[in-house]
């Protein structure tokens, strides 16, 4: 397995990861001072809608990487 594989599956890792913050806002992550920061500054809708951008765009990175 190659770095830019590993890069990839990283990637797609992250995505998930962002996109499952989005949407399930477990208290423990959802309440850290930098996300609180984004709720501040663009709403709870605009959080969830910045990360959701965030996590897709990360997944088709490393999707795209993949498929290289």
């Amino acid at each position: 397995m190659d770095t830019l594989t590993i890069v990839a599956y990283a990637l797609i890792l992250y995505g998930i990861a962002v996109l499952y913050i989005a949407y399930a806002k477990p208290k423990a992550i959802w309440n850290l001072g930098k996300i609180q920061g984004f709720v501040q500054l663009l709403s709870e809708k605009g959080t969830v809608i910045f990360f959701s951008i965030l996590g897709i765009a990360t997944l088709v990175g490393g999707a795209w990487i993949l498929m290289r």
